[in-house]
């Protein structure tokens, strides 16, 4: 039998599991019989190896701090703390600069490095978004950009965009699928044939796109504790 944690509670009717990378979590009834949820455990053995062993498999989130790197364009970016007064962000170097005074505190740093993130993908947004719009025919309301937990992009029903920073990560072309994929919600809202159509007009690549960013989203992800 696995090793795990056991969570009681009295809203709860079914047991569940839940397997993180730092332990295996039991989700139980408070009046659960014990032997009979051994029981079961123990017929659960390999599906909790196999997410494991996912989970060892899987991109980790990025810490800025400790590997003093940050993915911009699919690349890493070196992190210089330096004696600057600004933070800044030099594509030519692949380097970014922050001031030694950022290292005291850490939500500050993490937020500069946020900030940085939302207005470099802002001015890719500026120069690239615009020309697919028009190939698409699509007028667009607003744009913003923020950091989102589990999505890249969102198109509201009065044609407002919204992009997560964090998309800076990964590499140009990945970036201009999920530009289409928003601007396609112009037009269709669901996700239904004729949605993919519009975008499979103007990115053909979609459906290996689509597989990339679940490979890979994780890795664009930074870590909140740094």
């Amino acid at each position: 039998m696995f090793d795990y944690q056991l969570k009681l509670s009295k809203r709860r009717k079914t047991v569940a599991i839940k397997v993180t990378p730092e332990h295996v979590m039991v989700l139980a009834p408070e009046n659960v019989c014990h032997v009979s949820m051994r029981q079961w455990l123990a017929t659960k053995q390999s599906w909790v190896k196999q997410q494991q062993l996912k989970l060892l498999d899987a991109p980790s989130l990025q810490n800025p701090m400790s590997s003093r790197t940050l993915l911009i364009f699919g690349v890493h970016y070196q992190i210089v703390v330096d004696a600057v007064s600004t933070s800044s962000i030099c594509h030519q170097k692949k380097m970014i600069f922050l001031p030694q005074s950022l290292t005291e505190n850490v939500k500050r740093l993490r937020a500069t490095l946020i900030q940085l993130l939302v207005n470099e993908l802002a001015k890719y947004l500026d120069e690239h978004l615009t020309q697919y719009a028009e190939a698409m025919k699509c007028s667009i309301s607003s744009i913003k950009v923020r950091e989102y937990k589990s999505r890249w992009g969102s198109c509201s029903s009065k044609k407002a965009l919204t992009f997560n920073c964090l998309l800076l990560g990964a590499p140009k072309h990945m970036i201009n699928y999920v530009i289409v994929h928003e601007l396609a919600h112009c037009h269709v809202l669901a996700h239904n044939a004729h949605f993919w159509a519009i975008v499979e007009k103007h990115f053909q690549a979609h459906k290996q796109a689509r597989r990339w960013f679940k490979v890979n989203s994780k890795s664009l992800m930074i870590e909140y504790n740094l």
